[in-house]
């Protein structure tokens, strides 16, 4: 089997870490065999990184057959690949679960490493032939308002790089706002509390913004179906850490700023882990530390944006010093 690196460690070390994958991956094999039967609990963002794409790869192998996956209400667009049959949903809430109790395989984001039992969903191959009423180039905003590490709203975009961004981009590109309300309906929340927050009236002052729970909610659409179609017709991105950013990572030949205050994620995840092998043409890849940094990282990302498909990934580099990753 291949060894994978992480972090630039020892080969012997490497060899340590995929014996350990290894003898999970059999265990998950032996429940899936005796219970016909695999159940996610867990969070969104480490569902998309570390599950999907073990599930996609047993749908490969032929592990699924007489088989199903259990997860939660919603999320069936992102099952795409599973027939009707080989995925049921469940209505409780999502929890956070320890890594030591998480049966699968790599199985933590910030630590995570692409590895030779998975396969990552083509989700802009197969959502992207869908009709969405935009004219322009999308820029897509990904934020959230919640209680970060028992401590109150961390990762976050404020509300005046909201508005620098869309001052910035509104001229020449469709901007679709994206921040998960309890308004929704078929959509699993993290177990997060999510705290009011002002960022809507900002969104509302400006009426070519395009605002994506509304969409859903006003038109009766499916949430994640409607999200995973306009992501497939976008190439820049700007995100507050989180589930929701990682998402983003499989929408590859694209630009993205994310802003993370503070995270395990950083730097493993966006340096050597899922940001870097979830999509074949990774994410060029913009980390801000503070609000100085994103706000200068708006006006690379303009630069990085108007430079179009001449820009290679050394010239990406060069232009985003600051904050690549």
């Amino acid at each position: 089997m291949a060894i994978v690196v992480l972090n630039g460690n020892k080969t012997d070390e490497r060899a340590g870490i995929m014996k350990e994958e290894e003898e999970k991956l059999n265990e998950t094999l032996r429940m899936l065999k005796d219970a016909s039967c695999l159940e996610f609990t867990g969070e969104y963002g480490n569902e998309l990184t570390t599950f999907i794409p073990l599930v996609a790869w047993l749908k490969r192998e032929g592990y699924l057959k007489g088989c199903r996956i259990i997860t939660y209400d919603g999320m069936r667009p992102y099952y795409f690949f599973l027939s009707d049959d080989e995925i049921q949903f469940k209505t409780a809430d999502r929890i956070w679960l320890p890594s030591q109790q998480r049966y699968w395989p790599t199985n933590a984001t910030e630590t995570a490493i692409s590895s030779p039992w998975h396969v990552y969903p083509d989700y802009r191959s197969h959502f992207g032939s869908s009709s969405l009423p935009f004219t322009k180039p999308i820029l897509f905003i990904q934020n959230k308002f919640t209680v970060d590490y028992q401590i109150g709203p961390v990762n976050f975009l404020p509300l005046y790089a909201i508005e620098k961004i869309i001052n910035t981009f509104s001229n020449e590109y469709d901007i679709v706002y994206s921040r998960p309300s309890k308004l929704l309906q078929k959509y699993s929340f993290d177990h997060n509390t999510i705290c009011d927050y002002p960022d809507r009236a900002v969104v509302a002052k400006f009426s070519n913004i395009f605002d994506l729970e509304h969409m859903s909610i006003s038109n009766n659409l499916d949430y994640n179906m409607l999200k995973l179609q306009t992501l497939s017709k976008s190439s820049l991105f700007v995100a507050a850490q989180g589930g929701g950013a990682h998402l983003l990572a499989y929408f590859g030949n694209s630009i993205m700023l994310l802003f993370d205050r503070l995270s395990l994620e950083y730097p493993h995840a966006y340096a050597h882990g899922p940001y870097k092998y979830l999509s074949p043409d990774p994410v060029k890849l913009m980390v801000a530390r503070t609000g100085e940094k994103l706000a200068n990282g708006v006006d690379i990302l303009y630069q990085a944006a108007s430079a179009g498909t001449s820009l290679t990934t050394d010239g990406f580099k060069a232009l985003a010093s600051e904050l690549f990753i």
